[in-house]
């Protein structure tokens, strides 16, 4: 498998990445809407915005779940490569930084069919994004959940609908399970049948189990009933 990591001439941490001296590939658009062809998976490192401004790592499978796309195109998730993405995400706990590790619900373009996209983001402000001594860790790290993603057990596979946009959940279970597309809380009304297939058929590795996380009845019944169409093992939370 060919890991193909990805900045954007656009984006702050790119450019920092550019002038640390590694010489990944680099895009002249922006980093939710980008062509790009080469390698069997893409991994973007890139900055993460957040009112906040707590300093954050962060990592997340692309698709737009609603009709309001954000980069990419109206409900069509990317595809997601869970074991790479828990890969990289164990690697991120494993820094002595001061910052928060968090597995966010799938969001924002690009959209690339057949190709897995996964980001790993720095943020949350320009102050952590030109700070070369973390963005240098951070990117160390990221390389070692690419190289050490073969070690990763996969033989349960997560899916979420539900939760918040910082997936308590997930970020629990990735210790020990690999995590597939999280689809937040606030998609949740407006979640189609398409847009769940895909959230079960785009991934390297196919999802077994499926969490509701604090969904109403109405809305629970209907995801519900097409997981178990899919024959997808199913918890509430």
């Amino acid at each position: 498998m060919k890991v193909s990591v990805l900045v954007s001439k656009k984006d702050p941490v790119g450019q920092t990445v550019k002038k640390l001296g590694y010489g990944f590939d680099e895009v002249e658009e922006d980093v939710t809407d980008f062509t790009y062809s080469k390698g069997d998976v893409i991994v973007v490192l890139s900055r993460h915005e957040s009112s906040s401004k707590i300093p954050t790592l962060t990592v997340h499978h692309v698709g737009n779940p609603g009709g309001t796309p954000m980069g990419g195109e109206p409900r069509q998730l990317g595809v997601a490569h869970p074991r790479l993405l828990t890969s990289i995400f164990r690697e991120l706990r494993k820094l002595n930084l001061g910052v928060e590790v968090e597995i966010e619900a799938t969001h924002h373009g690009p959209t690339l069919r057949g190709v897995p996209v996964i980001f790993a983001e720095v943020g949350s402000d320009e102050t952590i994004w030109r700070n070369e001594t973390l963005v240098n860790r951070f990117v160390e790290s990221v390389l070692r959940g690419i190289e050490g993603v073969n070690e990763v057990d996969c033989r349960n596979v997560i899916l979420v609908y539900g939760g918040p946009h910082y997936s308590k959940t997930a970020k629990g279970l990735a210790l020990t399970n690999c995590i597939s597309h999280i689809i937040s809380k606030h998609f949740i009304s407006e979640l189609n049948s398409e847009v769940i297939h895909q959230s079960i058929e785009r991934n390297i590795t196919r999802p077994n189990t499926a969490i509701l996380d604090s969904i109403n009845r109405e809305r629970r019944e209907f995801i519900t009933n097409l997981l178990r169409l899919n024959n997808i093992s199913i918890e509430f939370r």
